[in-house]
């Protein structure tokens, strides 16, 4: 079909876009598109006809329009990309459709929730996307929505300056991706594809004697692999290998055990599972304690029916790669417990409670030995925090040593609920050098629901909730406590800055102060300013030694490694 400009279409885009910008939130300093966000582009081209929908609302394209044409002249090196086939027996995404050329990339329905006031029942889970591919070079990916969009359109890490085109009258987004990672493409403020592309190693099996689990479904009405409790039980030195596409429908689970592996591009899949916060009935889909030399690598977890990664007393853990996409009660993401040199990083963690959480726990078997903590480091990582906090230490930390805690290189593309940055010991351990540095925080919204506005808390207190729920302790402190290079893009107005120790409110206990002391606020941007102890909503009791400073150069935030690319022609290699 010829294409030419309509001046109609021009004008109902305009009201669109008008539209979408006007009437802000009082409360809210975020606008249609972020000071970070890449330039975009929107065409003006539209046919002469108007197009036919199909039975699922989507528009019937040119023949062409989707395609992929070799050049013949373009001698440079080739792209690689891995497209597995769609599994049929799991539901795909019913408002949108991807395209590479003209190969359709499958995308399965996952669970999010946009609740964000707690509830057993988790109530507001919808279907959003959830895909994966893998890359070598680059690749340019086009989606079809059956909706229009734009005021919400955005393609994170924004620091990624991914740019797109959104062709509004056949209502396709198009943009190319450069690197491996993980992304997310927001078309409104409930409509999200995941998108996760990984190394093109990744897709082949590294070991010769691994517990293969191929493509498809596997759960224990056709894997004997998997126990009629939906567990599969891991003895020491075995390797798992997950294919891409492969849907576990079982839990991974081993104790007093050492060198596993579980690596590969599948997914683990909770949604079949019940999750009830009432009658406590729960389905961990990794769980490992009293553990050493662990790896985990590339895999997805999607729904899981309570926590996602259950690390218990480890010795000697590594995530690498993985992905969490939890929507359901008690939803947390990676949760570290009492464990000591363990290294996460290049993963994505989306949750319906604490994406990032470490805690030190009594042994269950004999709790007067408390647990230790120590050399625990996130790096290089996206959050998507919907409930709670996206990197918390604490409630529960019963065992005096917690020391080195690292969260940095970190993007956290939405925190809606609680503080972004949080330590809250209510227990008995001195907990020293917690470091977060190299941050970026695109959308810090804390507050909505029953939320709090509080940005960053450093605390020392009791709850009556969680600081007796596994061993009564008295109360420890909190001291060296780092946050540097911290850019906060957009979010709530004046948000609240929380640095507060206690006198221990229950009869018998000592009365002298607990205190959060040494904490140092080094080129922290919040939004167009640097903070400074001028601060009109910072709050600080039994607070010691607090400075705030600034060496005088870019706040960058979390800056992403990049790869050259230039070498690569637009050719590709489709794999399989």
């Amino acid at each position: 079909m010829k294409n030419k400009k309509v001046v109609g279409s021009l004008l109902v885009l305009s009201t669109f876009i008008l539209s979408s910008c006007i009437n802000p939130s009082p409360t809210s300093l975020s606008s249609s598109i972020s000071e970070d966000t890449s330039v975009t582009s929107i065409s003006e081209e539209t046919t002469s006809e108007t197009y036919e929908k199909d039975e699922d609302g989507f528009y019937i394209l040119e023949d062409d329009y989707f395609s992929y044409k070799e050049d013949t002249s373009d001698t440079r090196k080739r792209n690689k990309v891995f497209i597995s086939d769609a599994v049929k027996e799991k539901e795909q995404l019913k408002w949108a459709r991807m395209y590479i050329g003209d190969k359709s990339v499958p995308i399965y329905n996952v669970k999010t929730n946009y609740s964000h006031s707690w509830n057993p029942d988790a109530p507001n889970r919808m279907n959003n996307g959830v895909t994966s591919i893998g890359l070598e070079g680059k690749v340019e990916i086009k989606v079809q929505l059956n909706f229009n969009t734009l005021r919400h359109l955005k393609i994170s890490p924004v620091s990624k300056g991914i740019s797109y085109d959104y062709d509004f009258n056949r209502r396709v987004v198009t943009f190319t991706i450069t690197s491996t990672g993980q992304y997310t493409i927001e078309f409104t403020n409930d409509r999200v594809i995941h998108l996760f592309v990984n190394e093109m190693a990744s897709y082949t099996n590294p070991f010769t004697d691994a517990i293969v689990f191929k493509k498809g479904v596997h759960n224990k009405n056709n894997d004997s692999r998997i126990n009629s409790n939906n567990q599969i039980y891991l003895s020491s030195g075995q390797k798992v290998y997950i294919e891409a596409d492969a849907f576990i429908e079982a839990k991974f689970i081993s104790n007093n055990t050492s060198n596993i592996q579980i690596v590969g591009p599948g997914y683990i899949d909770g949604s079949v599972f019940e999750r009830s916060a009432t009658t406590n009935k729960v389905l961990v889909p990794i769980e490992f304690n009293y553990c050493s030399n662990i790896t985990l690598k590339d895999f997805g977890v999607i729904d899981p029916a309570g926590w996602c990664f259950n690390m218990y007393f480890n010795n000697g853990l590594t995530i690498d790669n993985c992905k969490v996409i939890s929507s359901r009660s008690n939803g947390d993401g990676i949760s570290i417990q009492s464990c000591q040199n363990v290294n996460v990083s290049n993963s994505f963690i989306r949750s319906w409670d604490d994406s990032l959480v470490v805690k030190n726990y009594p042994r269950w078997d004999n709790r007067s030995i408390e647990g230790t903590t120590r050399n625990i480091t996130f790096d290089n990582c996206i959050l998507w925090t919907d409930l709670a906090q996206s990197m918390e230490v604490g409630f529960e930390c019963v065992g005096e040593i917690m020391d080195t805690i690292t969260f940095q290189n970190i993007t956290v593309i939405h925190n809606y609920h609680k503080p972004v940055f949080s330590i809250h010991n209510g227990n008995n351990a001195n907990l020293k050098n917690v470091t977060f540095k190299n941050i970026t925080v695109e959308d810090a919204s804390m507050g909505r629901g029953d939320g709090t506005s509080t940005l960053v808390e450093l605390t020392v207190l009791y709850s009556s909730t969680w600081s007796d729920q596994h061993k009564v302790t008295g109360l420890g402190s909190v001291d060296t406590v780092e946050l540097n290079n911290i850019k906060v893009i957009d979010g709530i107005i004046k948000p609240k800055i929380n640095i507060s120790g206690c006198i221990d409110p229950r009869s018998g206990y000592s009365k002298d102060p607990h205190y959060v002391k040494n904490v140092t606020f080094k080129d922290f941007k919040l939004y167009e300013d640097v903070l400074t102890s001028t601060y009109t909503n910072l709050e600080e009791n039994y607070a010691q030694n607090v400075s705030f400073s600034t060496g005088g150069k870019e706040i960058t935030g979390h800056v992403f490694n990049t790869k050259d690319i230039s070498e690569y022609g637009n050719n590709i290699d489709f794999l399989n």
